[in-house]
């Protein structure tokens, strides 16, 4: 999904009328998206892979300038996904430690195992969607 309107100073969300250094991030992002696969020579075609990257670019993907967050996350003022709880595979982690920001709590016990899915957006490899879940 393509946001426009007025939320054009929240960095990291693509928009047809942004300028400046958030534009060239993203296009850059959108270029790395798409430089691995095959340019569909339709126009059609083009507009449906451009629509897929730009939904996982707004959908899926975290943004180091938004937190962590994503842009639909921060466009919707949805409750972002990592603040949720979640799994600690460590039994013994640093709880204050600066590089595990921003601090969320554990789902359960630390040291708890789980499995690692990983899916793409329409097929597609480099546009992963990672989830975890507590193994049985």
């Amino acid at each position: 999904m393509v946001h426009t309107g007025e939320v054009n100073q929240v960095p990291g969300i693509y928009r047809s009328d942004c300028c400046g250094v958030e534009k060239s991030l993203t296009v850059r992002t959108i270029k790395e998206a798409t430089y691995r696969t095959l340019v569909p020579t339709r126009r059609e075609t083009m507009r449906a892979e451009l629509v897929i990257v730009l939904d996982w670019y707004n959908q899926h993907r975290p943004h180091n300038t938004l937190g962590g967050k994503t842009p639909d996350e921060v466009y919707f003022h949805r409750f972002p996904a990592n603040r949720r709880p979640r799994l600690e595979p460590r039994s013994v982690w640093p709880r204050g430690s600066p590089c595990a920001l921003p601090h969320a709590l554990v789902a359960g016990k630390p040291g708890a195992r789980f499995d690692v899915e990983v899916e793409h957006v329409a097929g597609h490899t480099h546009l992963p969607m990672v989830r975890l879940r507590r193994a049985a």
